[in-house]
């Protein structure tokens, strides 16, 4: 069994659906990005919240990426930073529950990080975040970890915000031997910090997830051109096209896959996280670059029908049987 293991920010999802996007503009958050609020900021998003029956589950990137990926049958490790609050001990069961292996640092100096969703009626996300414990996680923490019991990396992009933390990790992890992997997390992330994140892909990244705004900030082309662009970076690119589906591009080589329709996008939570999974299962198992991206499809395919990022089991013995 392959082994992968996962660094993000470690936190907890509120999900709600809100009936239009006037909320957003009153809550002052930008349609389909990342705010990380300030403390007035997320105070009127918890108001605007409590009406509206929020979900509440284990999220962020990586762990979302992770879960996936041991429901898949890879043997996945999630590392990340939560307070010693009853927060962080719901996130690390979740984590359990998703036949994840929790690395969890603690800390009694902030709380558990959560990460606010606002979900529009066409499935976009909007995410209000306060990151908390999770942004005293130190490199050293990570890179003491024995890498060389992994095959593989995976690391979410909102912590190449700190470039020393994410240089850091990611060298260790590819001196060891590991798959280095990177998803770019965010459009607005990757915009503000573009020169960084193409230094980071040419010198310590293998494989690079984006979807089509991320590759558009990273590169300034359409997804065709970009995918080619980023490959020639680092060693294979993923651009993930919504509902067209995703391309790769390996060296010369430009593979595409079409989405898979389904009756109704419910939710897009998760959605890019567990196609990165599906398609690192696929990866492992030796298949072709063209069948890494159905592997990826059919997870994301599932996932955005249902609200949140965490399936339940009688849904991912389907998607066994259908990648199989």
């Amino acid at each position: 069994m392959k082994k992968i293991i996962g660094v993000g920010n470690a936190l907890v999802d509120i999900l709600v659906h809100i009936e239009s996007d006037k909320v957003l503009d009153e809550l002052q958050l930008q349609k389909g990005a990342v705010c990380f609020t300030t403390d007035e900021q997320q105070r009127r998003v918890d108001e605007q919240i409590r009406k509206l029956n929020p979900v509440i589950s284990a999220g962020g990137s990586a762990a979302n990426t992770m879960k996936a990926a041991a429901q898949l049958g890879l043997e996945a490790t999630y590392v990340g930073k939560i307070g010693k609050d009853d927060m962080g001990r719901a996130f690390s069961q979740a984590l359990r529950e998703q036949g994840v292996i929790p690395v969890l640092l603690e800390t009694d100096a902030a709380p558990t990080g959560t990460a606010s969703t606002l979900i529009s009626p066409d499935g976009q996300r909007s995410f209000a975040d306060q990151l908390g414990a999770a942004t005293l996680l130190q490199a050293h923490e990570i890179t003491a970890l024995p890498f060389r019991n992994y095959d593989a990396l995976y690391m979410e992009g909102y912590l190449v915000s700190d470039h020393g933390f994410a240089q850091a990790i990611l060298r260790q992890a590819k001196a060891d031997g590991l798959l280095t992997c990177l998803d770019l997390a965010s459009y607005n992330i990757v915009q503000e910090d573009s020169a960084f994140f193409r230094q980071l892909l040419a010198e310590e990244v293998d494989i690079a997830f984006a979807n089509e705004e991320e590759s558009w900030a990273l590169t300034g082309l359409p997804p065709r051109e970009a995918v080619r662009k980023m490959a020639g970076w680092c060693s294979v690119a993923v651009v993930k096209t919504g509902a067209q589906g995703a391309m790769a591009c390996s060296g010369k080589e430009i593979v595409e896959s079409a989405a898979i329709p389904v009756p109704k996008v419910v939710d897009t939570t998760g959605a890019g996280d567990s196609f990165a999974a599906g398609f690192l299962w696929a990866w492992f198992d030796g298949r072709t670059l063209t069948a890494c991206l159905d592997a990826g499809n059919a997870v994301a395919a599932e996932m955005i029908q249902h609200i949140g990022a965490t399936l339940p089991a009688e849904v991912w013995t389907a998607i066994r049987t259908h990648i199989q």
